[in-house]
């Protein structure tokens, strides 16, 4: 159990009820919950999550992993430009046109 002082949860920032530890995110979150519903779930130990290549960032919250430049670079694209949705797009009535206009 962490027995820091308590960090302030913004944004997607979140805490585990169980161990007390605090997460970057809820994907560190969710995967230091190992184990089987109802029969031997658990969380990952200090010990365990940096055995695994976690660390405490300096705000005090753990996160899975350091992206090197070139993971930087394949997000760095999705973030800049977003999928279009054809087909939402196509179904979507085009509210610039007034109703009954070709």
């Amino acid at each position: 159990m962490s027995a820091r002082k308590p960090l302030k949860l913004t944004g997607r920032r979140c805490q585990c009820c169980g161990c007390g530890e605090h997460f970057n995110g809820e994907r560190g979150f969710d995967r230091h919950r190992v184990g089987a519903f109802g029969v031997n779930r658990r969380c990952l130990t200090v010990p365990e999550m940096l055995a695994l290549g976690w660390f405490c960032n300096p705000a005090g919250f753990w996160a899975m992993s350091r992206l090197d430049s070139a993971g930087r670079a394949r997000i760095r694209p999705a973030q800049a430009s977003p999928a279009r949705m054809p087909l939402r797009d196509a179904l979507a009535p085009d509210l610039r046109k007034p109703a009954g206009a070709p």
